[in-house]
């Protein structure tokens, strides 16, 4: 990684240590000289010596320090993913499997990462558009962890019916459909009962939630196709349908659209402070049983 000259930080203001470290983080970065760039949110307790800005804002820097946890994470990386800016996801949350290093180790190694002696972590990312009827794209976005399809209040079953690159994969009878990323695996899809996939293999995986049968299962597909979800024009009984990014946004799908997701023409970047065993990290934070 390049030497960095401009930094953004991000912090989960419910977490009042998250906001103290961002502080702490602003202040050590300017001492050294550094461009600092904070998010909104933070405007009420940095001081307005500062520049603040929203997501893209900070995106648009050599580095974003994230502070707080996974959830906070992901939501940056919709926007410095496309940005190729690289994040330092420091574990300030409740359980920080994605952010994973601690801040106080983080703010000892500061000038190190500002001259670039760290780890970069590419990760795929899902790209997703919503089409109408004569394939026009209505919607973007995109997304680190998933991509999940259900039922527009979450409280009935829908059918949906799945395709890949225009062969059809089935008509799912389900509470709502997983396409997440190796990345993702191990959030939503871990829970729904699909399979761990070791981030650095190339996939798209497709999870059913609460399926209506007792014969569905994951299914993992290469990297390189499109899975196409539409709900068939003969279901009576499926009322309107969302697709929600990382679980933090949502959007509605009108009837007689299509909900396509793709791999991503980007990746997040991932800043680690060393080199970690993904398999002893995972056993530590999900099968701690394993451990020992």
């Amino acid at each position: 990684m390049q030497r960095i000259g401009s930094v953004g930080v991000i912090a989960a203001t419910h977490r009042p240590e998250a906001i103290r470290w961002a502080e702490q983080y602003a202040r050590r970065l300017r001492e050294l000289g550094v461009q600092v760039r904070l998010a909104e949110e933070l405007a009420g307790h940095c001081g307005g010596e500062f520049a603040y800005g929203d997501k893209c804002f900070l995106a648009d820097t050599d580095l974003v320090i994230v502070l707080g946890g996974d959830g906070t994470l992901l939501s940056m990386a919709r926007c410095a993913g496309p940005a190729g800016t690289p994040m330092l996801g420091l574990d300030v949350g409740s359980f920080g499997f994605l952010a994973a290093d601690a801040p106080h180790v983080a703010m000892e190694q500061l000038e190190q990462v500002l001259a670039g002696d760290c780890i970069i972590e590419n990760r795929q990312m899902l790209e997703l558009a919503l089409e109408d009827a004569a394939g026009d794209v209505m919607v973007t976005d995109n997304a680190l962890n998933d991509v999940v399809i259900s039922s527009g209040d979450g409280e009935r079953m829908v059918s949906l019916k799945t395709t890949f690159d225009n062969e059809l994969l089935g008509t799912y009878r389900a509470d709502g459909l997983i396409v997440a990323t190796p990345t993702g695996s191990t959030g939503y899809n871990l829970s729904a009962g699909g399979p761990v996939v070791e981030p650095n293999v190339s996939g798209i995986i497709v999870t059913a939630i609460c399926p209506h049968t007792v014969s569905c299962r994951p299914i993992v597909l290469p990297d390189t196709v499109e899975v196409r979800v539409t709900v068939p024009r003969d279901e009576r009984h499926t009322g309107p349908i969302q697709a929600t990014v990382d679980g933090q946004e949502s959007h509605a799908v009108a009837p007689d659209w299509s909900v396509v997701v793709r791999r991503a023409a980007h990746e997040a970047r991932l800043v680690r402070l060393r080199q970690r065993s993904y398999f002893a990290h995972l056993v530590e934070k999900l099968m701690p049983g394993l451990g020992g």
